[in-house]
C-alpha cells in the first residue's frame, strides 16, 4: 500500500472514531448502536498500520490486493449489520402495532363505561 494511501487511510479512521465519540458524548447516538463504527474505525487505522499483513491475509486467501479484500469486508459487514436493523425494524413495526391495538380496545373500554355513567 502506497505510503500516502497509508496516511490517508489513518487520518480517515483517527477521524471517524472522533466524531463517532463525539455523537455519543453529544448524546446524538447510543454507545451500545456505534460500537460497531468505533470498531471500524480501529479496523480501519490497524490495517492502515499494518498493510503488509493484511496484504498477507489477502494473498492468502486468493485475493490479489488489500484493497479489494478491505473493500469485500467493509460490504460484507454493511450487508450484515442492515440486516440486523431490518430486523431491528420489524420488531418495532409488530410492537406499535399491538400498542395501537391495546390502545383501541382501552379506548373503546372507556367511551363503553363513559356511555353507561351518562346513561344512569
Amino acid at each position: 500500500m502506497p505510503v500516502q494511501l497509508r496516511i490517508l487511510a489513518i487520518i480517515l479512521a483517527i477521524i471517524f472514531f472522533i466524531y463517532t465519540v463525539q455523537l455519543v458524548r453529544k448524546d446524538r447516538a447510543e454507545i451500545r448502536h456505534m460500537l460497531k463504527w468505533l470498531v471500524l474505525a480501529l479496523l480501519i487505522l490497524f490495517g492502515a498500520i499494518f498493510s503488509d499483513l493484511g496484504s498477507k491475509i489477502a494473498h492468502i486467501l486468493g485475493i490479489n490486493t488489500l484493497s479489494s479484500l478491505a473493500l469485500f469486508m467493509l460490504v460484507a459487514m454493511l450487508v450484515i449489520i442492515c440486516l440486523k436493523y431490518q430486523m431491528s425494524l420489524i420488531s418495532a413495526e409488530k410492537q406499535i402495532k399491538n400498542l395501537v391495538q391495546e390502545l383501541s380496545l382501552l379506548k373503546k373500554e372507556v367511551e363503553d363505561v363513559e356511555s353507561k355513567q351518562k346513561n344512569k
